[in-house]
């Protein structure tokens, strides 16, 4: 037998997958006009948002660091975040060595090989695209991560070097010239949960701005963004402390016919049956009696998908109350 050897190789664009939802309402592709085409993909957009009220999916997991300012217990979480799965104060190893600043490089020699697990820039004004290097003798450098942030003055931008390794020297270099208020290097880092409030137990703390360190947050689903209330305010020593958020992000938005969407092939189906569903609704040429049927398959490949997409660890059940609706 000849096998392909190709593994989850096959590309399938949204064109691909309107198309197969169409064929699925029983219309020939000469029938299918670009109107079509452009509201199937509106449903499309509307279908994968529509996840997000279900459960979480495994690939919409998300890990972001957020800075802290001095009194500002409302924090605005990234767009598109749908919950806080987590939600960490973490605390690091402040580093120190001999500095070297010019207009696009900082340069630190620790004199002994150390580790720089975490970055955190306070820009002077609006950021720009930064490389972090290390060397092991100031001259021949090697790139470890990069930054490419929107951020605006006096602003912090955080970032955690991936499998970090002790070098004698650290970097970061610009090709536009850098405006540093505060540059902050460390490693070893030590997070500890913040405890989950709801609306009255924010509401009801007495001084909702008393400086410290945050150890509770509420969340509120705000628009355009949700935030993320923290109490006790964050003090003076927060800006060199981090949040670790852990998110539900919403599925990638997918803008035009050529673009991939954003589910795992496993997925696929499931996201072509339910497409099918929701264009048929919408489409005068397609027969009303298919609807239900269209319908009952898309309910099936869902809920397949949703039976298989988990990490396989074992669950464990809370008793505890899982959501507040007052």
């Amino acid at each position: 037998m000849a096998f392909s050897g190709n593994v989850s190789g096959t590309t399938f664009n949204a064109l691909k997958v309107v198309d197969h939802a169409f064929r699925r309402c029983r219309l020939p592709a000469q029938a299918i006009s670009g109107e079509m085409q452009s509201y199937a993909l509106e449903s499309l957009y509307l279908f994968l948002s529509e996840l997000a009220n279900i459960r979480t999916p495994s690939w919409c997991i998300d890990y972001v660091i957020l800075p802290m300012y001095q009194n500002q217990q409302i924090v605005t979480l990234p767009l598109g975040t749908v919950d806080v799965l987590n939600l960490n104060y973490r605390q690091i190893q402040q580093l120190s060595g001999a500095t070297t600043i010019t207009s696009t490089a900082y340069t630190v020699n620790f004199t002994t090989a150390t580790t720089v697990d975490t970055i955190g820039i306070k820009w002077g004004a609006a950021a720009v695209p930064v490389t972090f290097q290390v060397s092991t003798n100031g001259s021949s450098w090697t790139t470890v991560g990069t930054q490419s942030a929107t951020a605006a003055a006096g602003e912090i931008v955080w970032t955690d070097i991936s499998g970090a390794l002790p070098y004698q020297y650290f970097r970061f270099t610009s090709t536009s010239p850098m405006t540093l208020t505060l540059v902050t290097l460390g490693n070893l880092p030590q997070e500890i949960p913040l405890g989950v409030l709801n609306r009255d137990g924010y509401v009801n703390q007495s001084n909702k701005v008393f400086p410290g360190r945050p150890a509770t947050f509420w969340y509120q689903r705000d628009l355009p963004r949700p935030v993320v209330n923290l109490w006790p305010a964050p003090a003076d020593y927060a800006e060199l402390a981090q949040l670790v958020l852990w998110r539900h992000r919403q599925i990638m938005d997918t803008e035009n016919l050529q673009q991939d969407v954003e589910v795992p092939q496993r997925w696929l189906q499931a996201i072509v049956d339910g497409l099918a569903a929701k264009v048929a609704a919408e489409t005068p040429a397609v027969d009303a009696a298919l609807i239900p049927m269209l319908e009952q398959k898309a309910a099936m490949s869902v809920q397949r998908a949703w039976d298989g997409d988990n990490d396989g660890s074992s669950i464990q059940i809370n008793p505890g109350i899982g959501v507040y609706t007052k």
